[in-house]
Formats: structure tokens, C-alpha cells, sequence
């Protein structure tokens, strides 16, 4: 019999991977290990994304737009990477 898999589950171990694997070396893994754990800093992050990041020194171009959504416990993300053009790739989608 198959084994049920929780996508909440999968979801939490995903995100604590990722973000031990960025560890301390990066400030964006510096706030990101701080956000898990400060609820403040977690809505500074929603309200004025760019703002924090920038206190944290992870600075964006002007013309990059930042949004930031909250995982909980009932509601999770799923974040689609751009579109890529496989004929301007050279290559075709596989």
C-alpha cells in the first residue's frame, strides 16, 4: 500500500532545507532564518518587502517588484518560475 504524503509536510521540510542549506553566509539567508522565528520582522517583510531586504542588505533595482506572501498552516504558495522560451534557449521544452 502506498504511503500517504502530507503536502504540508513536504512543503515545511522543503522550505527548512532550503533554508539551512543557505545558512549564515548570505544575508538573504540571514533574514530568511530570522523571518521563521520573528513575527515583527515577518510583516515588515509582507508590508515593505524591498525596505527590509535592504535593511538586511540585500539591495534590488528600482524597477524589481518584490511581493512577499505568508505560508501557514492552511494556506501555501506554490511560486511558478518565469516562463522560459525554449526556441530563444536554443533548445526546445522538454
Amino acid at each position: 500500500m502506498a504511503e500517504r504524503v502530507s503536502i504540508r509536510g513536504v512543503f515545511r521540510r522543503l522550505f527548512e532545507d532550503s533554508v539551512g542549506a543557505m545558512g549564515r553566509r548570505s544575508p538573504f539567508g540571514r533574514l530568511m532564518q530570522r523571518a521563521v522565528v520573528d513575527p515583527e520582522l515577518r510583516q515588515k517583510l509582507v508590508r515593505t518587502p524591498k525596505v527590509a531586504l535592504a535593511e538586511a542588505g540585500v539591495v534590488l533595482p528600482d524597477e524589481l517588484a518584490v511581493e512577499v506572501l505568508e505560508n501557514t498552516d492552511k494556506v501555501i504558495h506554490l511560486v511558478l518560475p518565469p516562463l522560459i522560451d525554449a526556441h530563444s534557449q536554443g533548445g526546445q521544452p522538454s
